[in-house]
């Protein structure tokens, strides 16, 4: 599974679990989701009537990553994106003030973004994200 295969997901649910930076020679960001068609089964998970995938996301390196609280976001016309939870921006605001404050190589850099539940998440890197279907016991 790739990150564009996410993108073409439509009435998708994903709930965020957790982020970190394992450092390893593969691995320098994971994030940890929920993924589901119905909104409930992310609510009341770990129930055993929930019906969630939980996925792995892992960057082998990235630029910078932000995860703001849902209730902080603020929706912008401006900004341009393929996808509906899983997404990549054309254009952000996120994206123009790492250019603005930083010297990195903009030009090779994606803006890949999960909206969550109750989380936003933006990761900038110049790599496509390895995606993983995971047990939910093999991540604790």
């Amino acid at each position: 599974m790739t990150f564009n295969d996410l993108l073409k997901l439509n009435n998708c649910y994903i709930s965020f679990e957790s982020i970190s930076e394992p450092r390893t020679a593969k691995v320098k960001l994971r994030i940890i989701i929920n993924k589901s068609d119905n909104p409930t089964n992310s609510l009341i998970f770990p129930h055993n009537d929930s019906k969630v995938e939980t996925l792995q996301i892992d960057f082998k390196n990235y630029a910078t990553y932000s995860v703001i609280y849902d209730d902080f976001t603020v929706l912008d016309d401006s900004e341009v994106f393929r996808g509906e939870a899983f997404r990549v921006y054309d254009k952000s605001n996120y994206f123009n003030f790492i250019k603005n404050v930083s010297s990195l190589q903009i030009e090779k850099l994606t803006h890949y973004s999960l909206a969550c539940f109750e989380h936003k998440v933006d990761i900038i890197s110049d790599l496509e994200p390895t995606i993983t279907i995971v047990d939910e016991e093999k991540i604790k």
